[in-house]
């Protein structure tokens, strides 16, 4: 599907479509904001970085999503999910089985999985499952600044993680 560039008709889907989902997206038009429900956290909605706005529908279920395409060439995807962004990989190098979009559901996925592992699980040495855990956190923190993302509070709880996975590697 063509991207819409009219920035009226822009404006129009992405309302529609948050409205349509208030589980997961809501608008605040006076920022203008979005803020992604399940991880509490807003993204500013630069609309003069907007270059344009794509409906699309997941090949798998049907779902329809939007895309909206930046003047510096990333994108941000609404979803069912809430906010979705590509990660980036320029601080861990290529991450095997990386998906191209992550959202903050999934860093509350891959942190819980790691924290059990080094804090239930103490007796355990730190292995390369434990390192890709942590470079997938990077790389989707990493991902999320980069769209504007305020990403403070996960930057403190992925360097405590990291320093966990230190000391435990270093036999501490």
């Amino acid at each position: 599907m063509e991207p819409i560039a009219d920035r009226s008709s822009q404006r129009a889907l992405v309302e529609r479509y948050a409205r349509q989902r208030p589980l997961a997206l809501l608008l605040d038009t006076s920022q203008p904001a979005l803020l992604d429900v399940a991880s509490g956290k807003a993204w500013p909605l630069d609309w003069a970085r907007v270059v344009g706005v794509a409906e699309l529908a997941n090949a798998d279920t049907g779902a329809p999503y939007l895309v909206l395409l930046r003047d510096d060439g990333r994108q941000v995807v609404l979803a069912d999910v809430g906010i979705a962004f590509e990660p980036l990989t320029a601080s861990t190098g290529p991450l095997a089985g990386l998906p191209p979009v992550v959202c903050f559901r999934d860093f509350a996925a891959t942190e819980a999985r790691l924290t059990h592992a080094l804090v239930d699980h103490p007796e355990q040495p730190v292995d390369r499952g434990h390192l890709d855990l942590l470079f997938f956190l990077i790389a989707l923190v990493d991902g999320a600044r980069a769209v504007g993302f305020d990403v403070a509070r996960e930057e403190r709880r992925l360097s405590a993680l990291a320093n966990e996975v230190e000391a435990r590697r270093a036999g501490g």
